[in-house]
């Protein structure tokens, strides 16, 4: 009884840490970049939503525009989308922190 419980808690973790790595907007890693690189890279990219992660300084930031006509914005980045970042990149054996905006 005791290793259905496990396997059925295992089993939903394993489901929805795939779930939210799929619904993950776009990563871009820019190390050490200044503020004037970033948004060169943030301009490059197409989606409404992108994070840019600096494993150099161990920083993690969300920017997001409205339309396409906008220039992208600074948000908070949510903890759980800081935790998912931080598993996707769990072989380089760094732990991002959130940048506020």
């Amino acid at each position: 009884m005791n290793n259905k419980i496990k396997a059925t808690l295992a089993s939903f973790t394993l489901l929805f840490t795939s779930t939210s790595y799929a619904a993950m907007s776009e990563i871009a890693v820019c190390n050490d970049c200044s503020t004037q690189e970033v948004k060169t890279l943030i301009d490059k990219e197409s989606a409404a939503s992108i994070y840019v992660v600096d494993f150099v300084n161990r920083t993690a930031q969300k920017f997001t525009s409205d339309s396409d006509d906008t220039q992208p914005v600074a948000v908070a980045i949510s903890v759980s989308e800081l935790d998912t970042i931080n598993n996707r990149y769990e072989y380089r054996k760094t732990h991002l922190r959130a940048v506020n905006p």
